[in-house]
């Protein structure tokens, strides 16, 4: 039969046949607690009576190192002598060991962190928590430019359905220097008969649209189409030695003074490394 220690919860083999017509006292071999087994169809003697019962003598069996347990009374190996055999640890000191094992863990991962540093620690698992740094391109202003040349260039007007009249300037410009470079900036200025400038804009190169657009487009949805980053990105980037790019810059219903135009490059950038 199967009994347990009502003070730690260990559990206990125990041969029923060893057990005395009224049952037997026996003391748990992990917490020495006594306690009163009955016999199958018995019930157990109550607590408190127990308890005033165990007051009186009570000897114990010597082969206790054998993890034989007895009744109460005279020292004798023809009492109900009671072999029993823990079948599970007690749960209250299972659930010590799982306590201290955890804070055994939490110590020794603070421990870790605290030499190592928490972002350290974070970059290490999971790399690097801030992003490379990429170097800043090189900018080149105006003067520095001059390696950047525009060609094919010509003017027409365009008259479009829903602006009237447009000014349009188109051509390419190409890469002279040694190295690839990209993002080709180009200042277009429209000049009276005195040379005073009458209108001016400053625009990327790469995006161009058709006389058909050039003629049904809104001045809106013109200027979308010729500033699209789609278009920048994917034809005025890495832009190598000796290549060109396309511009387009359309200047609506321009004054009347209007006498001449100018077109310069005023900006450009090495690739990212």
């Amino acid at each position: 039969m199967l009994i347990q220690c009502p003070n730690c919860d260990t559990k206990y083999n125990l041969n029923e046949s060893v057990l005395g017509p009224d049952g037997s006292k026996v003391r748990c071999i992990r917490c020495d607690h006594v306690f009163f087994v009955a016999p199958p169809g018995m019930e157990s003697t109550p607590k408190s009576a127990l308890d005033s019962e165990l007051k009186e003598d009570f000897d114990w069996l010597d082969e206790v190192e054998t993890g034989e347990v007895g009744n109460g009374g005279a020292k004798r190996s023809e009492d109900y002598s009671v072999e029993i055999q823990p079948t599970e640890e007690p749960k209250s000191k299972a659930m010590t060991y799982v306590v201290a094992g955890l804070v055994v863990a939490i110590i020794a991962l603070a421990a870790f962190l605290y030499s190592h540093g928490p972002g350290d620690t974070v970059s290490s698992w999971f790399g690097s928590s801030e992003p490379e740094q990429v170097a800043e391109p090189e900018v080149l202003g105006p003067e520095d430019v001059h390696l950047i040349s525009l060609h094919n260039v010509r003017q027409y007007f365009v008259t479009n359905e829903k602006i009237g009249q447009l000014f349009v300037i188109e051509g390419k410009a190409r890469n002279d220097f040694p190295v690839p470079m990209e993002l080709f900036r180009i200042e277009a200025s429209l000049f009276d008969i005195a040379g005073q400038v009458v209108e001016r804009q400053e625009f990327l190169a790469g995006n161009t649209v058709s006389l058909f657009q050039l003629q049904i487009l809104s001045e809106q949805e013109l200027e979308s189409a010729l500033s699209a980053r789609v278009g920048i990105l994917a034809n005025n980037t890495n832009i190598r030695p000796e290549m060109d790019v396309q511009f387009m810059v359309v200047f609506p219903n321009p004054p009347d003074s209007v006498q001449e135009y100018g077109l310069k490059v005023i900006g450009a950038q090495h690739p990212p490394r």
